[in-house]
């Protein structure tokens, strides 16, 4: 089982996360990642015909700084794009969770977590024991949200 902090260092992340999407998808616009066949000539510097040492262009002198540059940019780009999948990934399985969560459940998950309410004000809101939300949102996390 899981850590029930990192759950819900998870769980509190999850409006941050959404801005972050936000902010990737802006930087991303217009990019497509190339992962087909020509993808690796990217990345080696040149086709494998011309290129006898792998890793390094035959024309190195003239074109190393654009080469450098580009792929560069061209990895920059790409991990973006990885932490956007990612982020949206972890958004989806949150979102799942919550979408099978009763009623109950899924106001003390979003209350507490998502809209930072505290107990004391969800417990007056729900005419629940706060020691008795507590104890359920622990309950609720080992139950449903392991998989985070």
């Amino acid at each position: 089982m899981k850590d029930i902090r990192a759950i819900e260092e998870k769980l509190k992340s999850y409006k941050l996360l959404k801005v972050e999407i936000d902010n990737l998808e802006i930087d991303l616009e217009g990019y497509i990642p190339n992962w087909g066949l020509g993808a690796t000539e990217v990345y080696s510097g040149g086709s494998k015909s011309n290129n006898p040492v792998p890793g390094r262009s035959t024309a190195r002198l003239a074109t190393s700084l654009i080469e450098d540059t580009l792929i560069g940019r061209t990895q920059g780009l790409d991990e973006k794009y990885f932490r956007l999948l990612e982020c949206r990934r972890l958004i989806k399985k949150i979102d799942n969770i919550l979408d099978m969560l009763s009623d109950r459940d899924r106001r003390l998950i979003e209350g507490f977590y998502i809209n930072n309410i505290t107990l004391y004000e969800m417990s007056i809101d729900m005419n629940m024991n706060p020691d008795y939300l507590s104890a359920l949102k622990r309950n609720i996390l080992e139950k449903y949200f392991y998989t985070l």
